[in-house]
């Protein structure tokens, strides 16, 4: 492993820009995703997070994994392990993306860390993105992706730990195919474990579709965007616990103190799926 990360070593400050227009099309498409009437048009602010349904990598089909990810090597650097998810990530909010203008997102490979743990080897990839809008900086993200060794689908599922209970305010979601299949084609995402269910039940060992991380992350802000309408999100950071299946209705929920909230997202079971932090100013 030691060799493997010096060899990794080169992708570390390896960078990207792709330049997208923020269409005020692909954001109602997303409204009615959410089953919203499709009313955002341009100059009007970009939802947080919203942001994930733009700036894709035109990625050739024969430049993908099995698992419908592209082949690593390229930008993401090619660690030795297949299984790829989102480990959680944190967002700071500049200045708002406004619908109907042009963006440019620079992303870089800032670390890569191996490491050990009850599940096998893991490596942990850390990527930062910036969004521009014309000079000006709206959005810094840190994003950080685990990669794991491959599945064994006999092996059951760990329990997550218990949700909290003490929820403000929530909003319960009921995942379908139909939910899971727009979002990967509104973010681009061919991953498998959103729309194959024979593959996540014979490759991956999962029940049924797994429903999108940055979904439920774009669920929680969207929980306080629309509360607190009239106050700015300032920070988001957030973590993923377990995941959420089809067809289990889940929740949202929050709580709110001072210029700082917290929230989460629980299972049909009441299991911790999702936990983040949120500050306004």
């Amino acid at each position: 492993m030691e060799s493997s990360t010096l060899n990794l070593n080169d992708w570390i400050g390896k960078t990207i820009e792709v330049e997208d227009t923020i269409t005020a099309a692909q954001a109602n498409l997303m409204n009615a995703t959410l089953d919203r009437e499709p009313t955002l048009k341009n100059g009007d602010v970009l939802p947080p997070a919203w942001h994930w349904l733009y700036f894709h990598e035109a990625v050739q089909l024969s430049g993908l994994g099995v698992e419908g990810h592209p082949k690593l090597g390229g930008f993401m650097p090619p660690v030795p392990l297949p299984r790829r998810m989102w480990a959680g990530g944190s967002l700071i909010f500049d200045r708002p993306i406004v619908i109907g203008q042009p963006a440019v997102k620079r992303s870089t490979v800032t670390n890569i860390t191996p490491k050990s743990g009850k599940s096998g080897e893991l490596y942990f990839v850390t990527v930062e993105h910036e969004i521009y809008q014309g000079t000006s900086n709206c959005l810094h993200e840190k994003q950080t992706v685990v990669y794991r060794e491959p599945p064994d689908p006999t092996k059951t599922l760990a329990q997550p730990p218990a949700a909290p209970e003490n929820a403000e305010f929530s909003a319960e979601i009921q995942p379908d195919p139909i939910m899971l299949f727009r979002y990967s084609a509104l973010t681009f995402n061919g991953h498998r474990i959103h729309y194959d269910a024979d593959f996540c039940r014979s490759v991956e060992g999962y029940p049924d579709l797994v429903f999108h991380g940055p979904l439920t992350a774009t669920l929680l802000l969207d929980l306080f965007y629309h509360r607190f309408s009239s106050d700015r999100i300032k920070t988001f950071e957030y973590r993923g616990i377990a995941p959420i299946f089809n067809p289990d209705r889940f929740s949202v929920n929050g709580s709110r103190k001072g210029m700082n909230g917290k929230a989460w997202a629980a299972d049909h079971d009441g299991g911790l799926a999702m936990q983040a932090q949120i500050s306004f100013g």
